[in-house]
C-alpha cells in the first residue's frame, strides 16, 4: 500500500509540474489575458479535472508556476551568492553577468512572465500573480543586497549603497534579459563587459568622496517632461490612445478591436477608416507615441564646447529617465509585444523593433562623435546598446519598483557606467555568449 501512494504522490507531482510547465510557455506566447484554463488543459494533455485537482483557478495557477519557474531557474542557474575576496570586484561582477547571459538561451519564463504582468495592469488582470512576481523579485533583491554586502564590506557600514547597486544591477540584469528578447542571435558579449565595467565603476562612485551620488549640470535649460499631442480630439488620435491603454490593461490578445472602439467611444467602421487591422493600428500606436517622446526629450546634439560630453549625457538623461513615470506608449506597448513568444509575432513587434533601432543608431552615432576617431572599433555600438539596455531595465524597475525609485540617482550612476564602458578596453570585444 506504501508504494502505491508513494507512486501516486510521484504521478501527482509530475502532472503538477507539466501543467506548470505549459502554463509558462502559454503565458509567454499570451499574456495574462489570453492564458486560459482550457489552453493549459490542452497544452499538458491531461484532464480539466486534473488542472483542477491542483489548482482552484487562473490565477493561482500563474502565481504558482512564476514560482515553479523561478526555483528552477535559480537551481539551474545559480547567481550572486558567491563572491570571492581575493578577485578584483570587475573580475567578480563580470563573473556573475556572464553567467546570467548565457542562462538567457534557456527560456527563463518566469521572467517573461513577471515583466508582462508589470505591463499588463489593467482591472481585468489578477493581482496574485502579480503579487508572487514581486515576492519572487523581492528574493533577488535580497540576494544581490548581500552579495553587494559582501563585495563592499567595511567600506558601506549601513548597506545603503548595497541596496543601490543591488537595485541597479536587478534593473541592468532586466535591461540585458530584454536585449536578448529584441534580437536573439544578437552577440550580447559586448554589453555584458560594458555592464560590468559600469557596475564595478558605480560602486566606486557611491563609495567616493561623502558617498553621495554627485550631481553636475551644465546650466543648459533642460525642457520640461511632457509628452506633445497633436490633434487630441481627432478619431484617429483617440483609436490610438484607446489601442494602447486596452492592450495596456488586457495584453495582445485582449486588445479586442470591439474593446479598442468601446474605449474610444467610435463605430469598428471608424478604425477600418484609419487602419488596416488591430495589427496596423497597435503599429502606428507605437511608432507615434515614440515620436511624441522623441520630440520633448533632449536632442541628440554635439555638445557645447568647453562641456564635457559627460554632463550633456547627464541633461539628457535627467529628462529621459523623468519621463519613464509617464509609461510612454511606445515603450508599455513594445516591451507587451517585444516579450511575447510566438512562432507568428504580430507585425506591431516589427515596428517596435524598428523604433529601437533608430534609437540605438542616433545614440551610436552621437558617441561615435563625441569619443572621436581614437576610439576602438565597436564601442560606439556597445555604448548605445548599454544606453538602451539600462533605460530598459529602469523603465521595467520604476514599474515594479517604484517606492525606492530616485531618478536623479539612476541619472547620476548611469553615466557613471557609460563613462566607464567608454574607458574601457572590452567594451568593443566579441565573441560567444
Amino acid at each position: 500500500m506504501a508504494r502505491k501512494t508513494t507512486r501516486q504522490h510521484s504521478q501527482g507531482e509530475a502532472s503538477r509540474r507539466a501543467i506548470l510547465e505549459a502554463t509558462l510557455r502559454i503565458a509567454g506566447e499570451r499574456g495574462y489575458v489570453g492564458t486560459t484554463m482550457a489552453l493549459v488543459t490542452k497544452a499538458s494533455s491531461l484532464p480539466a479535472s486534473s488542472v483542477y485537482w491542483h489548482f482552484g483557478n487562473k490565477d493561482e495557477l500563474l502565481a504558482d508556476a512564476l514560482d515553479h519557474g523561478y526555483t528552477r531557474f535559480t537551481d539551474e542557474h545559480p547567481r550572486w551568492t558567491d563572491l570571492d575576496p581575493t578577485q578584483p570586484l570587475l573580475d567578480e561582477v563580470l563573473r556573475q553577468l556572464s553567467a546570467t547571459s548565457r542562462a538567457l538561451d534557456d527560456e527563463p519564463g518566469f521572467w517573461r512572465m513577471g515583466l508582462l504582468l508589470a505591463l499588463e495592469t489593467g482591472p481585468s488582470v489578477g493581482a496574485e500573480p502579480r503579487d508572487r512576481f514581486l515576492r519572487v523579485r523581492a528574493q533577488a533583491l535580497t540576494r544581490l543586497t548581500a552579495w553587494w554586502t559582501r563585495a563592499l564590506g567595511d567600506a558601506d557600514p549601513t548597506g545603503t549603497h548595497a541596496r543601490t547597486l543591488a537595485q541597479l544591477t536587478l534593473s541592468s540584469t532586466d535591461g540585458l534579459f530584454l536585449a536578448h528578447q529584441s534580437d536573439t542571435d544578437e552577440d550580447l558579449t559586448p554589453l555584458v563587459h560594458a555592464l560590468a565595467h559600469g557596475l564595478a565603476a558605480a560602486a566606486q562612485h557611491l563609495l567616493a568622496d561623502d558617498g553621495q551620488p554627485r550631481s553636475r549640470r551644465t546650466g543648459r535649460r533642460v525642457p520640461p517632461v511632457r509628452l506633445v499631442v497633436a490633434e487630441p480630439d481627432s478619431g484617429r488620435e483617440r483609436l490610438l490612445r484607446a489601442a494602447a491603454d486596452v492592450a495596456g490593461e488586457s495584453g495582445y490578445d485582449g486588445a479586442t478591436i470591439s474593446r479598442i472602439c468601446k474605449q474610444a467611444g467610435l463605430p469598428a467602421s471608424s478604425l477600418y477608416w484609419h487602419f488596416k487591422d488591430k495589427d496596423d493600428l497597435l503599429a502606428a500606436a507605437i511608432e507615434h507615441s515614440y515620436q511624441e517622446w522623441y520630440v520633448a526629450q533632449p536632442a541628440w546634439l554635439p555638445p557645447t564646447p568647453g562641456t564635457a560630453w559627460q554632463d550633456e549625457l547627464r541633461d539628457h538623461f535627467r529628462v529621459s529617465l523623468r519621463s519613464l513615470a509617464d509609461r510612454p506608449i511606445f515603450l508599455r506597448l513594445g516591451h507587451l509585444l517585444l516579450l511575447l513568444q510566438r512562432d507568428d509575432p504580430p507585425a506591431a513587434r516589427a515596428r517596435f523593433v524598428g523604433v529601437r533601432r533608430q534609437a540605438r543608431m542616433v545614440q551610436e552615432q552621437w558617441f561615435a562623435h563625441v569619443l572621436g576617431d581614437g576610439a576602438r572599433e565597436g564601442t560606439s555600438d556597445a555604448l548605445a546598446l548599454l544606453a538602451m539596455a539600462l533605460s530598459d531595465g529602469l523603465f521595467f524597475s520604476y514599474q515594479l519598483d517604484e517606492t525606492t525609485w530616485d531618478a536623479e540617482v539612476f541619472t547620476e550612476l548611469v553615466v557613471t557606467m557609460l563613462d566607464a564602458a567608454a574607458a574601457s578596453p572590452a567594451a568593443s570585444s566579441s565573441g560567444t555568449r
